[in-house]
């Protein structure tokens, strides 16, 4: 059928792309409609009756006719011309090798000379005014904030509110307090400022430790906590601010640590722990460890903490076999079965912790000592890591973090790390100076989980801190003295120049004697150790001047 008897049709546009592909793919033969073995007669004849079929006199205004008809022409010169059927051959096309052409399309508006001034404008707006104006906001809001994002309003806030006698009960103010919770702490609207008074009218009977501040957006924040630990009813809505405050609470947390921890505040730190142990399980400070298993009421923890087999905390009872577990004699099988889970969730750590100062036998006065903190997760199985924490109040997923606090007998905070790893053995190394007096010493370490209640380990350990006169002398090794005898890549260039500037060499030993006597005074800032292993480094120094002054006066006489 002939393209000049197609009828318009909603079809046509779906038969032009299809045109389209196939016009993208030159094959000679399926243009043509013949075998690819078709002899030359059997060409010519299906030419001349498609060029007859969409020949543009036929075809008036056909454009799809009209391409048609030059790639039937183009498909009848590839199979009878020689040198276009060898350019096919090669290059796909009857012409030879085709160039590529790339360009990229532009609206049209912006190729109209009319609307080049108005371009540039917008174009300079964007680059003088929109982008450095984000810039300039996003430093605005980037300045509040500190290490680990925190703000400094925050910190102050923290620095004056946060004291060596700051107690667990008076946490949940300060971290309302927060800058980062005074959005979530905004009162709202009437409906729940009502709820919200009649919360802080509950909570003040008792469960509530005294307010110390009275603005509007802290009591909230605190009340909102205090519902959480206790873990109180409360609206959708007033629920979606204790989220938010509860969703910033770690690294506020982080930051309390930080505070407390350059004060040497053993106690505080002690409470801040505890506290964000309250928050991720809502529990408070009179509630029992056994509460964080699912499906424990005051009647179960009764039972488990009394009679044969009574266990005191959480950690007694993860060490208990299963099937001598208490407390779970009014449970289902389901219940039963929950409970099992999470005490496998739970860690049961084995520790071991060990004083000691690198590459050196004793503990000398203000060594740096390293303190080994190695446990392992019993319950975990090898090449294991440590599963998320079992917190169903808590908002957003935790993994498990530990606290390592080191003080003195006296109470004094020495040293608090955080502990991130999660994998089955665990060793960590915290680095302090020893005391500055020879003598006998017991410190207290404290391994305290940041999610958990009542797995808390602490062990005392011993140092014996020797007299730094009484180290060992120090005695190099035989091949680092042969190194020493070597002069150094300086004092060789010094050497070759000795005969022509002499009067350098001289000022540049004045220079290093000078030195080494500033070094001398400065002996009474470090320790007896340090000072024995100065005076050998400066005499091996002047002994090697020394020698190699008197082979370049050998050399020198030799070659007079």
């Amino acid at each position: 059928m002939s393209l000049q008897t197609l009828k318009p049709c909603p079809l046509l546009p779906l038969q032009a792309l299809a045109f389209d592909a196939e016009l993208a793919s030159f094959d000679p033969f399926k243009i043509l409609g013949v075998d690819p073995n078709a002899e030359d007669k059997e060409i010519r004849k299906a030419y001349r009756k498609l060029s007859l079929e969409y020949h543009p006199d036929k075809n008036q205004g056909n454009k799809i006719a009209e391409e048609m008809f030059m790639k039937v022409a183009k498909a009848y010169e590839a199979l009878t011309d020689d040198e276009a059927k060898k350019n096919w051959l090669e290059y796909g096309n009857p012409d030879g090798k085709q160039s590529l052409e790339v360009s990229i399309g532009l609206p049209t508006f912006l190729l109209d000379e009319a609307n080049h001034y108005a371009i540039l404008c917008i174009y300079l707006g964007v680059l003088v005014v929109i982008i450095p104006a984000i810039v300039a906001a996003w430093y605005q809001h980037s300045r509040k904030f500190g290490e680990n994002n925190v703000m400094y309003e925050t910190y102050s806030f923290f620095l004056h509110v946060l004291s060596e006698h700051s107690t667990a009960k008076m946490l949940p103010e300060v971290l309302a307090g927060a800058a980062e919770n005074r959005t979530a702490g905004r009162v709202g609207d009437a409906t729940k400022h009502a709820e919200l008074a009649r919360l802080v009218t509950n909570l003040r009977q008792g469960l509530m430790h005294k307010p110390r501040f009275e603005h509007p957006i802290i009591i909230k924040g605190n009340a909102l906590l205090h519902a959480h630990v206790h873990r109180l009813d409360i609206s959708p809505g007033l629920h979606a601010d204790l989220r938010r405050i509860l969703a910033n609470a770690p690294v506020l947390i982080d930051a309390m640590m930080e505070l407390a921890q350059s004060q040497r505040w053993m106690q505080t730190s002690m409470n801040v722990v505890d506290f964000s142990q309250y928050l991720t399980q809502a529990l408070w400070i009179k509630d029992h460890s056994l509460a964080q298993l699912p499906h424990f009421s005051d009647k179960e923890v009764q039972h488990c903490v009394k009679g044969k087999g009574a266990v005191k905390m959480l950690r007694e009872y993860l060490d208990v076999p299963n099937e001598h577990k208490k407390g779970l004699a009014g449970m289902s099988d389901g219940q039963c079965a929950d409970v099992m889970r999470v005490c496998k969730l739970m860690p049961t750590l084995r520790c071991k912790f060990k004083l000691y100062v690198e590459d050196e036998a004793e503990i000398a006065e203000r060594d740096l000592v390293t303190l080994l903190v190695a446990f392992d997760r019993t319950n975990l199985a090898d090449g294991q890591l440590a599963p998320p924490i079992h917190a169903p109040k808590f908002p957003t997923a935790r993994l498990e973090n530990w606290w390592v606090l080191i003080s003195d007998r006296a109470g004094n905070l020495i040293l608090a790390d955080k502990i991130t790893a999660q994998s089955k053995i665990v060793d960590h190394h915290v680095k302090f100076l020893a005391p500055p007096q020879a003598g006998k010493y017991v410190f207290n370490v404290d391994l305290k989980s940041s999610d958990y209640l009542g797995l808390d380990i602490r062990e005392q350990v011993n140092m014996t801190v020797i007299p730094a006169a009484q180290l060992p002398e120090y005695t190099a090794h035989p091949d680092d003295l042969n190194l020493d005898d070597e002069p150094t890549l300086f004092e060789q260039v010094m050497s070759a120049n000795a005969d022509t500037d002499s009067e350098t060499d001289d000022n540049y030993e004045e220079a290093n004697d000078k030195n080494d006597a500033d070094d001398l005074q400065d002996d009474a800032m470090l320790t007896e150790a340090e000072r024995r292993r100065r005076k050998a480094r400066i005499q091996r120094k002047k002994q090697i001047k020394h020698d190699t002054k008197k082979k370049n006066q050998h050399a020198f006489g030799d070659d007079e």
